[in-house]
């Protein structure tokens, strides 16, 4: 087998598939082996498929190249969250434990029309519905750059995955920012798309009204920007459709260093409070973007307003996915946090849902008229650097729970309300070596705009060349 690093871009291992000095079947074997060598620590990986994964490699390493996707030969991991009819879709839940889907996910459809190899799934929290990832069927999965740590969620296995080079690419969701979190936490890049641009057909066509969308998780901008090249597209039933936006149908111009822009920054999360550390780390990472010639501003955009209707979105969602995937005899097996949620989510009526989406619309629609005057803002991506893995949430109840989740997410889940494009890209690291995140928010429909932005900033401030340790006995936790 050739030796490659477990880092290589994915564009990286596009390109030298389509020369032959790689094959397929090494890129997927070298995948296979690289989880065998380092998850047993981190937890990111929860179901395989090598052997069906190699033969599909191997077949794929016979077609010719004019019949080649995009993602040809490229080993691609899938979310728990995400159908698959030949993987579990357990939704991180004893409930539904070894549940196999009736029709795959339309994005995983696109992965493997690409030419994608899906070899596996990834861990989440129960229903997706914590930014943090542990669940009692797999356990819990734990940050590479401190296995004490959370790795963020809901998409960690995700992240945790490209941040260890067991993949080059990860299919993720975000829905009040589970893509852009973990990221942020594990040094990675997590890409919300505008609202529309990736159908969830055909399980469903509708996620916490509209906030919910597939997330491409890279390390790079330019992967990401692959990734979302293939999954994106309208799919009848869409109710969304972002044919309205003026998004750019090709990765291609990522590269391409976006014109001088006007960015505003913002410190100042809706609620909670923002961290010293956390503060001097992105303040010091927005120099890029002066460096690249752009205008900086500081913008005073209160993200505030959303708490209120976003917790009774997030509990009317839990509701129903319990009430439409959980048969009543395994609603024990279910977890208190998820019972919790679903039981407000149960007591709340008809109308006070569609106050609720009534009133985040009219706060997206104010948030979205304060951010008209710039081309692009610039927040940490969280409030917070990542937190111990046993002192996150600090109490059980419902109420308190939720106040230090969206605290933290204050700057992440007001961008799922609006539907605008954004990004995490890593910022730095704090004293202790954890990774910080920046977000990059932009106008409706330009997602390579955002992603173009992203891509320059990593060539003045490189953060390709930094990974975690690779863990070993001594870095484990006592459990």
């Amino acid at each position: 087998m050739t030796e490659l690093s477990p880092y290589l871009s994915a564009v990286a291992m596009r390109d030298l598939v389509e020369t032959g000095a790689i094959s397929s079947r090494e890129l997927v074997e070298g995948a296979l082996t690289r989880i065998e060598e380092v998850d047993w620590a981190t937890g990111a990986v929860i179901a395989l498929r090598a052997e069906a994964a190699i033969d599909e490699a191997k077949a794929s390493d016979d077609v010719s190249p004019e019949q080649r996707g995009p993602l040809h030969g490229l080993p691609v991991l899938v979310k728990d969250l995400t159908e698959t009819t030949d993987l579990p879709t357990t939704y991180g839940s004893r409930a539904l434990k070894d549940s196999y889907a009736s029709e795959e996910a339309l994005v995983v459809t696109r992965l493997r029309d690409a030419g994608a190899i899906i070899i596996g799934k990834t861990n989440t929290p129960e229903t997706g519905l914590r930014p943090t990832t542990e669940n009692l069927l797999f356990g819990a999965t734990r940050n590479p750059w401190n296995l004490e740590h959370s790795p963020g969620g809901s998409s960690g296995g995700a992240a945790v995955a490209l941040a260890l080079g067991m993949v080059p690419l990860a299919q993720a969701t975000d829905a009040a920012g589970s893509g852009r979190i973990p990221a942020s936490c594990c040094g990675v890049v997590g890409f919300k798309p505008t609202r529309g641009l990736i159908p969830l057909a055909p399980a469903s066509y509708e996620l916490m009204a509209g906030m919910g969308t597939i997330s491409p998780m890279a390390r790079s901008a330019e992967d990401a920007a692959l990734l979302l090249g293939v999954m994106s597209g309208p799919a009848l039933g869409d109710p969304y459709p972002a044919a309205g936006w003026d998004v750019s149908p090709s990765p291609a111009g990522v590269g391409q260093a976006p014109t001088r822009a006007r960015i505003g920054i913002c410190m100042t999360p809706g609620h909670g409070s923002l961290s010293d550390e956390v503060r001097s780390v992105v303040t010091d990472a927005t120099q890029a973007f002066a460096d690249l010639d752009h205008v900086l501003v500081d913008a005073d955009i209160r993200f505030s307003g959303l708490f209120d209707p976003v917790l009774t979105i997030c509990a009317a969602q839990a509701a129903a996915i319990v009430d439409a995937a959980v048969p009543d005899d395994r609603l024990g097996l279910l977890e208190d946090s998820t019972i919790a949620l679903a039981r407000r989510g149960w007591a709340k009526t008809a109308a006070e849902y569609v106050a609720a989406v009534t009133t985040m619309r009219a706060e997206s629609a104010r948030l979205l008229d304060a951010m008209d005057g710039y081309d692009y803002i610039v927040t940490p991506t969280l409030t917070r650097p990542p937190p111990r893995a046993d002192e996150f949430p600090s109490a059980g109840d419902l109420d308190t729970r939720w106040q230090e989740y969206l605290d933290w997410m204050a700057f992440v889940y007001p961008v799922n309300c609006t539907g605008q494009p954004a990004i995490s890209i890593p910022a730095g690291r704090t004293a202790a070596g954890l990774p910080v995140g920046l977000q990059i928010i932009g106008r409706p429909g330009n997602d390579y705009g955002v992603l173009a932005l992203a891509a320059a900033v990593a060539q003045v401030r490189p953060w390709s060349d930094q990974h975690p340790p690779v863990p070993t006995a001594a870095s484990a936790p006592v459990v």
